[in-house]
């Protein structure tokens, strides 16, 4: 049976646009292009995305999922040859004045594919073999996403991979295993493939004075911006740290500095009850899914945008390494919004599709 759309989560969405699009506006003549009227753009484009997906059963979503993965391995594949390069990261296609990430709607398809995968499991645990075989879907565009490459994205496809295993059923010397495996393979990056420039973003979080007029800079000024912003916050435009310049990457990556220097900590505080109840109603869609197909699609997409969330705050605050992670529908960007919007709308489908009597 169908039902009405949840207007709780619909809210959330709404709000935090809203924000995104404040915080666009105020720091676009610093930024030095129209980042209002694109976000804008990019919102109605969302918003329009998510009540369509909404509207598709899930029985599609598993039946389409495989032809959906496959179409996100060939983007990635295809950008690695074809994509144009920024900050040294081949990830974009043009489309004329606009461009697309393939690797924000390669993690949707991943979550799809997983998703159908799991669902069509009934029993036990997951065996090694099984095992395998989530750790290879995910692995995939991952690997892809590496190669660009782009960290911070591929990060995000982590939360995926360790929730599809949980909900699998995984044994516990399994994860004990991967653990120890995760161990050994960290230690490895840090002496052969982490660059001087990502290891000085970890260890300045450790010693944030360390280097703070290069690797700390960032972070030490996303620092000042946010404790700036006291309890009612600078206003509007009137935030000092943003808008002379101090800043870096005030749209993208450190867009809540701006926020949290504008508004205070009622605004900030706010913006994070918005993601809260944002999350908590993917979990309520979780809760009344008609199947076991529908639960991990909602707990796999709620997994990701958590992490994503708690990642990008960790590093506006000082608390995580700077790693190129945006926070999901504010900071600026296309790709990330639509895909975001994309994931909520086929959330928006485990809830109207929920079991009758609930």
């Amino acid at each position: 049976m169908e039902h009405r759309i949840d207007a709780w989560l619909i809210l959330a969405v709404v709000g935090i646009l809203g924000a995104s699009l404040v915080t666009q506006n105020a720091v676009t003549e610093v930024v030095g292009t129209q980042l209002l009227a694109r976000q804008l753009l990019w919102a109605c484009g969302g918003m329009l995305t998510l009540l369509a997906l909404s509207r598709v059963r899930l029985d599609l979503y598993a039946r389409l999922a495989p032809l959906v993965y496959i179409g996100g391995l060939a983007a990635l594949v295809a950008v690695l040859f074809f994509g144009e390069i920024r900050s040294g990261t081949r990830g974009w296609f043009a489309v004329g004045p606009l461009t697309l990430q393939p690797s924000e709607f390669a993690r949707v398809a991943t979550i799809l594919m997983v998703a159908a995968w799991l669902g069509r499991r009934s029993g036990g645990g997951l065996s090694a073999k099984e095992a395998a075989v989530v750790v290879a879907l995910v692995g995939a565009t991952a690997g892809l996403v590496a190669l660009e490459p782009d960290l911070g994205v591929t990060l995000t496809y982590l939360p995926v991979a360790v929730t599809a295993l949980w909900l699998g059923g995984l044994p516990r010397w399994a994860w004990i295993g991967l653990i120890l495996l995760a161990m050994i393979i960290g230690f490895g990056a840090w002496h052969t493939v982490l660059k001087d420039f990502q290891k000085e973003r970890v260890l300045t979080v450790l010693d944030p004075e360390r280097d703070p007029y290069g690797h700390g800079y960032q972070v030490r000024q996303s620092k000042i911006a946010v404790g700036s912003g006291g309890v009612a916050g600078q206003g509007v435009g009137h935030g000092s740290q943003s808008l002379l310049r101090y800043l870096p990457a005030r749209h993208t990556d450190f867009a809540f500095a701006v926020w949290a220097e504008a508004t205070g900590f009622v605004g900030a505080t706010g913006l994070l009850l918005g993601y809260a109840l944002m999350l908590y109603r993917i979990g309520m869609a979780a809760a009344v899914a008609e199947n076991r197909h529908g639960l991990v699609l909602a707990i796999l997409v709620g997994s990701w945008l958590a992490f994503q969330v708690v990642i990008n705050l960790g590093m506006v605050l000082g608390l995580l390494p700077t790693t190129g992670i945006t926070l999901p529908l504010f900071s600026y960007g296309g790709s990330s919004l639509l895909s975001t919007c994309a994931a909520l709308g086929v959330v928006q489908s485990v809830w109207r599709h929920r079991l009758v009597n609930q």
